[in-house]
């Protein structure tokens, strides 16, 4: 049992964090981390993170008396560290069904990924707090206080940690510890390895890894608070576990996560082959299902990004979406291959449709199967509607521009919606217009 005049920085220097109970854990995170706890309950929760029924014995409401979406699933991310580190495999998929269930031999392989990034107990409070801080930037009055309301939580985090407004950065006792954490904050500033895995962003994002061979610590740090992160991202509904972090999830981000890896260290990396050797392995498994994927490459790269982003694991799935692209019209198919093949390397601005992943979920969430084509249909009419004719321009300067989409849930979760879809693209027309 935890003495409860010890800190958790103690604790975990003493190598006594994995003696803990869970309950103790959650306890003495909320006594450490309660400037950052304050700003995941203000946080805005995912797109997806809607209604559910009410819960009983959530980490936040071991801590706050109630449910807080962000509260949640950071605490139970917090709470996976020790589930991996001390191999507690069932307590890690106690909540995952048994055809998905990740399986044992990938739970080891995520212990090695821990192990190997975690050497000592200054690594492991670093990553105990990089953990803590990683979703303090949805929350808008930070984003607000630091001068970057309009940029995402990855930029607003790294500002107010260079502002010195994040407390629990300030625990760490090793000053290198704390430079590593930084630096994962730099990196996590460009690239989301999740918003990759979903292919919702391009291969521009990647280049904020050129030259980070000597950065193997705070890479290390975003890919494991990323890992962490996933486990606890169905906290909000259900906290048994990690319930998310299911053998599918898990391949599709060790695969991303060792690649990133494999090419950061290259003197000069290509980007662009990387992102298309993920792509490519997703291709592989739609391949053995969808016989009538399309022959043209543009359009066939377009519609393995829009996998990614639907998070599609199923033939029955990959066949809607594959029916829903090809039934768009020319002119709209073309806009949207158009925007879905920008990279940001050497061919101009590329558009990112933040938080698309999200909508789509809940464009999927409880479709009547004679529905499901024409709603998928509507998204992807909506997405071309978002590039608003943006296309590859060899030889142009690379770029990024972010587009949050997160303003259409309401209107996705409307009756309105339900009834007619079609009502989404032409919601946007109407707002650019």
């Amino acid at each position: 049992m935890a003495n409860p005049q010890e800190s958790l920085v103690d604790i975990v220097r003493q190598d006594k964090f994995l003696t803990l109970k869970d309950h103790e854990i959650l306890d003495l995170c909320k006594k450490a981390f309660a400037a950052e706890l304050d700003h995941l309950k203000n946080a805005s929760p995912t797109v997806e993170s809607g209604a559910t029924e009410k819960l009983h014995s959530t980490p936040s409401q071991r801590v706050f008396g109630e449910d807080f979406h962000e509260v949640n699933r950071t605490l139970t991310s917090m709470l996976a560290i020790k589930w991996i580190l001390n191999d507690e495999y069932e307590m890690f998929t106690s909540g995952q069904n048994k055809t998905t269930k990740l399986s044992e031999y990938s739970f080891w392989s995520l212990q090695e990924l821990f192990r190997d990034g975690l050497t000592s107990p200054d690594d492991l409070y670093a990553l105990i707090v990089a953990l803590v801080i990683d979703d303090i930037g949805k929350d808008k009055a930070l984003a607000v206080e630091v001068g970057m309301r309009d940029k995402n939580h990855g930029e607003v985090l790294l500002k107010a940690a260079e502002m010195r407004r994040v407390p629990a950065l300030e625990t760490i006792p090793d000053p290198a510890s704390r430079e590593h954490v930084i630096q994962s904050l730099r990196i996590g500033s460009k690239l989301d390895i999740s918003q990759i895995v979903q292919a919702e962003t391009v291969p521009y994002s990647l280049k904020v890894l050129d030259h980070s061979q000597g950065l193997q610590a705070a890479f290390y740090i975003k890919a494991m608070v990323t890992m962490l992160d996933v486990g606890g991202a169905a906290a909000h509904r259900d906290p048994r576990g990690c319930v998310v972090m299911t053998q599918s999830v898990f391949g599709r981000y060790i695969y991303v996560i060792r690649k990133l890896d494999m090419y950061r260290l290259m003197e000069n990396p290509d980007w662009l082959q990387c992102y298309d050797r993920y792509l490519d392995s997703r291709a592989y498994l739609q391949e053995g299902w969808c016989r009538s994927l399309p022959t043209k490459a543009s359009e066939k790269r377009a519609l393995l990004r829009l996998f990614g982003m639907g998070r599609v694991e199923t033939e029955a799935i990959a066949d809607q979406f594959v029916k829903a692209f090809k039934n768009l019209s020319i002119p709209t198919r073309r806009r949207l291959v158009d925007g879905l093949s920008v990279n940001g390397i050497q061919d101009g601005t590329a558009i990112v449709p933040y938080y698309a992943p999200g909508l789509l979920s809940e464009v999927l969430r409880d479709a009547p199967e004679e529905k499901l084509v024409h709603r998928l249909q509507s998204f992807m009419w909506f997405l071309a509607e978002i590039y608003n004719g943006s296309k590859p321009q060899p030889g142009e300067p690379g770029a990024l521009e972010e587009r949050d989409l997160s303003y259409m849930q309401a209107l996705i979760k409307s009756p309105e919606f339900q009834e007619d879809p079609t009502i989404l693209p032409t919601a946007e027309r109407d707002k650019q217009a």
